[in-house]
């Protein structure tokens, strides 16, 4: 695992990223935290996602899947 500081990632950024892209785990340290850098993989395709969303909105729609209140979907976090 590689410790990135935030200062060093703009400095590096382009080389972080490709280290990222081959497999290389990245910890980014910045005094709002720490966070993981990682590549969005083909299971990861946003569009992909939002359409299957949208499809269990359907679903509750037409009462085939049943709906939340946010209370419960808050409550599931």
């Amino acid at each position: 695992m590689q410790i990135v500081s935030a200062r060093e990632f703009r400095t590096n950024q382009s080389a972080v990223l490709r280290r990222a892209r081959n497999g290389e785990s990245i910890v980014l340290t910045s005094r709002l935290g720490a966070f993981k850098i990682t590549p969005v993989t083909e299971e990861d395709n946003l569009t992909t996602r939002i359409a299957e969303a949208l499809h269990q909105v359907r679903g509750m729609r037409e009462g085939k899947i049943k709906g939340y209140s946010v209370n419960e979907l808050l409550d599931e976090l």
